[in-house]
């Protein structure tokens, strides 16, 4: 099946003049996020932005054992894979790589700041009033956000960049779209069923706003015994917000204060 890539039209437009950072185009292939534009030599790299990694890495045939990237002024050293991404997918870059660094991403670009940037520490000044900081919790280097689906239903879920379609609980009245083959680290395949949500899923502020999400497509059958978790395997851990619902909205994400913030759009 041939993946026809996502674009945006525009992108957002800043109420006023952003401090420095490094601009990012962004390629949707549809079911992840491709980060483009990293170079190596006279080499371009695009890598897969994926939030549910600790680990950044890029697949390579040579045998060093770490290699520099750069982008606009901003230099990376990535470890060498051990071919575990789909083919066409050079990379991955992961939480380690955006350790003390804030971000806001805009459907067709990331805006890349360090993490004393003006921009992280006061992002409504430069986001507008429609900023929403999502209310969070934190398990190690990895954001939970609360949401409500269905309503009987209060509880966290990753936000995850790199899941191509959530999961999350089954309430009554979904339209069952059939099943969905899911990749799972250790070249582990599993067929999930895939639903499009009847209620819509809410996101909550820390504000107590009710961001909602009409329409979602989610997956059900994943359970933790499929998970090798680490710690308390309280049942919060299984769900996932991922690229469905992320894409949708623009993404201010401060990895250094642990703050997670949308911009409301109306429905």
């Amino acid at each position: 099946m041939k993946v026809i890539p996502k674009t945006s039209s525009s992108s957002f437009s800043f109420p006023r003049s952003l401090p420095p950072h490094t601009k990012i185009q962004v390629l949707d292939t549809g079911i992840s996020l491709l980060l483009l534009g990293f170079q190596k030599g006279e080499k371009s790299f695009s890598f897969l932005w994926d939030t549910g990694s600790d680990i950044s890495f890029y697949e390579a045939e040579e045998e060093t054992f770490s290699s520099e990237f750069q982008i606009g002024e901003k230099k990376i050293s990535l470890r060498r894979g051990e071919g575990i991404l789909p083919k066409g997918i050079e990379g991955l870059l992961g939480l380690d790589t955006f350790r003390g660094t804030c971000v806001f991403y805009d459907q067709s670009d990331l805006y890349w700041f360090s993490g004393d940037s003006p921009f992280c520490v006061h992002p409504d000044a430069y986001l507008g009033t429609q900023l929403k900081i999502l209310s969070t919790k934190q398990k190690g280097p990895h954001s939970f956000v609360s949401f409500e689906y269905p309503k009987s239903i209060l509880s966290f879920a990753h936000l995850d960049t790199g899941a191509s379609l959530s999961i999350l609980p089954k309430g009554d009245g979904e339209e069952y779209l059939g099943e969905k083959r899911v990749f799972r680290p250790g070249n582990k395949i599993l067929s999930l069923d895939h639903w499009q949500a009847k209620e819509p899923l809410v996101l909550f502020a820390k504000s107590g706003f009710r961001e909602e999400y009409q329409n979602v497509q989610f997956l059900t059958g994943i359970s933790l015994e499929n998970f090798h978790l680490s710690g308390d395997k309280d049942k919060e851990e299984v769900w996932v917000i991922g690229l469905d619902v992320i894409r949708t909205r623009p993404l201010f994400w401060d990895f250094s204060r642990n703050r997670i913030g949308i911009l409301h759009q109306e429905n």
